[in-house]
């Protein structure tokens, strides 16, 4: 069996430079300790996410350990270029010794989050109905 941390990197109450420092020496505990993985959440203008841009985050994560596997849980599509986002992972997977875990999607849906929706492009109706294929299936 293999265990990881699903971290949001969330209010701590201390100044940010302090709390991102703590947590990366967490992370370095978890490595030693021998944790598989660890997934970071993006989040965006909310309390619950002070990684709004996880490949820095993660570039920390890459140098500071040696075993752990790591990654977003999801990258946020419509908020990254195509061509910066495969090169950001393309980047972190050679920097981590091929460490580097990673999913996309769309993000929350615009009941969740009116403001951050309002800055965002329209999801594509080819995200939003299942195709044919995956609905015989």
């Amino acid at each position: 069996m293999r265990f990881g941390v699903f971290d949001h990197l969330d209010d701590s109450g201390v100044p940010l430079q302090r709390h991102f420092e703590d947590r990366l020496k967490l992370i370095e505990a978890y490595d030693r300790a021998g944790f598989y993985g660890y997934h970071l959440a993006e989040h965006h203008n909310t309390p619950l996410g002070y990684a709004p841009s996880p490949s820095v985050f993660l570039a920390a994560v890459a140098q500071r350990t040696r075993q752990l596997r790591f990654g977003p849980m999801v990258y946020l599509l419509p908020l990254y270029h195509p061509l910066r986002l495969i090169d950001e992972i393309c980047m972190l997977d050679q920097m981590s010794g091929g460490r580097l875990m990673y999913g996309v999607g769309r993000g929350i849906s615009r009941s969740r989050s009116a403001f951050t929706m309002s800055i965002l492009p329209p999801v594509p109706h080819s995200f939003t109905k299942p195709s044919r294929r995956s609905a015989s299936v």
